[in-house]
């Protein structure tokens, strides 16, 4: 199993599409000024269980720094 470094922040948001939607936007925009450059935020939207839900999940991870 390779070794990976935990995110900074993972979240999960279940819930009417227009509400995740929203808070989707408010999170990213929160993320990345709280994080600024050294992490990358990266998402994933699934349909829910119940129809108009949507499953978000938001990732933040630290940027990996290279060499050269």
């Amino acid at each position: 199993m390779p070794n990976r470094p935990r995110p900074l922040i993972a979240v999960r948001l279940i819930g009417p599409t227009d509400v995740v939607a929203a808070q989707r936007a408010e999170l990213i925009d929160h993320f990345a000024r709280t994080f600024g450059d050294r992490a990358i935020c990266r998402t994933s939207t699934r349909p829910a269980s119940y129809a108009n839900e949507i499953r978000l999940y938001i990732t933040v991870r630290e940027k990996e720094m290279r060499d050269g």
